[in-house]
């Protein structure tokens, strides 16, 4: 499951991000991360980095997912 406090949603059509933690996840030295499949993780603060794409593919998912065992109750 995605935290949503700890997720940052990218433009589509960026491939890499820096992060340097924020107020949430603590400061940490700034880092450069490459997005590959449309997401990345920071090693440091765990804060993930989504594209719009990736997050709404998620979210389809999860939806699906919740209507199919609702049915099931």
């Amino acid at each position: 499951m995605i935290k949503r406090q700890n997720l940052k949603i990218l433009k589509n059509h960026e491939t890499s991000i820096s992060c340097d933690g924020d107020s949430v996840s603590g400061r940490h030295p700034k880092i450069f991360l490459t997005l590959k499949d449309g997401s990345a993780e920071c090693y440091y603060c765990g804060k993930l980095f989504v594209t719009e794409d990736t997050h709404e593919k998620y979210l389809n998912k999860a939806r699906k997912n919740f209507k199919k065992n609702k049915k099931n109750v």
